[in-house]
């Protein structure tokens, strides 16, 4: 289970700096671009707050940042879910209050999975973002990154 856990997470890190380098490299710089994308490094953030019990004071899943601030959240998350995922049992349960304040309990396996789930849907509505803007979007599928690594 941890490599299968670790195959995704490998694939989200590929996936997310995939991403950058092809916004910077296309000189992108569109609000709903930059929104989707902080979307993805904060609730990525905001999940490992939550697995590890802490609480998050901003909220705001949708505030916009910069590709470089994006960048640091990405590179400060990374390292810890590769942590979390060789230390954890995935059959543990963690309790979390939402962005609206309601308790839930998940196992630490549908966690993750949800987590990189969650990133891929919103790096395919950034790449529909990208060809409105008639630019080319990056390939990220789980298949490019599994060819790429063998």
């Amino acid at each position: 289970m941890n490599e299968h856990f670790k195959n995704l997470f490998d694939y989200n890190k590929w996936a997310n700096n995939k991403l950058i380098t092809s916004l910077k490299n296309q000189n992108i710089d569109d609000e709903i671009i930059l929104r989707l994308f902080s979307h993805i490094v904060l609730s990525e953030q905001i999940w490992l707050l939550r697995i590890e019990g802490g609480d998050y004071p901003n909220k705001n899943f949708w505030q916009i940042l910069t590709l470089l601030e994006c960048e640091d959240i990405l590179n400060e998350n990374q390292p810890k879910y590769e942590n979390l995922i060789l230390q954890k049992d995935f059959s543990d349960k963690v309790s979390y209050k939402n962005s609206k304040g309601i308790e839930y309990t998940n196992s630490f396996y549908d966690i993750l999975t949800h987590v990189s789930f969650h990133s891929a849907y919103h790096r395919g509505q950034i790449a529909k973002e990208v060809r409105r803007l008639n630019k080319e979007p990056v390939l990220t599928d789980y298949i490019a990154f599994i060819r790429e690594i063998k």
